[in-house]
């Protein structure tokens, strides 16, 4: 039995000397642009995307985890604030990823490349649901412009219940953004009807 027990522990060692191999060493992460863009793999992503497209004042990270994928049916919808919609009939109606990107083209021209924009979140539920998740969270946004452009708000505040679903290539992507004023501040749909 001992010499039984000492020939299993013989092989259990040599067979375990794997264990101890140092692995290959993967590739550093590119530190060098905090802002740079990340597949959206998680829902979480998603929220890194949409903050990052400000700081580095590129639209396509916007606009890229926008719902526009018609092989999977995914079509990007935006419900605006009911006491904005109301105040402002017909803007809304309807608002896809074509209202989308021109919205959001035109506001990046008219922010100033060289100050910090920023946009931040702070959830409050990430929600997986069938096949897709549901994240509410509020979110912050100070702009800057350029200096012909100086009556827009600077700030932004609301709250954002997205919902998000994955693309052919598994990636999330918002199908639709219902947004609700908080606050005595202008809100994402009050930024929309501004931007013309």
């Amino acid at each position: 039995m001992k010499r039984m027990l000492s020939i299993i522990s013989i092989f259990l060692l040599l067979a375990g000397c794997e264990l101890f191999t140092p692995r290959e060493s993967e590739p550093p992460l590119d530190t060098s642009d905090p802002y740079a863009w990340k597949p959206p793999t998680t829902p979480e992503i998603v929220l890194d995307n949409l903050s990052n497209a400000f700081p580095a004042h590129k639209s396509n990270y916007l606009l890229d985890v926008l719902g526009n994928d018609p092989e999977a049916e995914i079509k990007f919808s935006f419900i605006p604030d009911e006491t904005v919609r109301n105040a402002q009939p017909g803007v809304f109606a309807p608002w896809g990823y074509e209202e989308e990107e021109v919205f959001i083209i035109k506001l990046f021209q008219f922010l100033n490349p060289d100050d910090l924009q920023h946009l931040a979140w702070q959830v409050e539920q990430i929600s997986p649901i069938d096949d897709r998740y549901e994240i509410i969270a509020e979110y912050q946004l100070t702009l800057s412009y350029l200096e012909n452009k100086a009556p827009l708000p600077t700030q932004i505040k609301g709250q954002a219940t997205l919902t998000l679903v994955q693309n052919t290539d598994l990636l999330y992507e918002i199908s639709i953004w219902q947004d609700l004023k908080s606050d005595t501040l202008p809100c994402w749909s009050n930024l929309k009807t501004l931007v013309q």
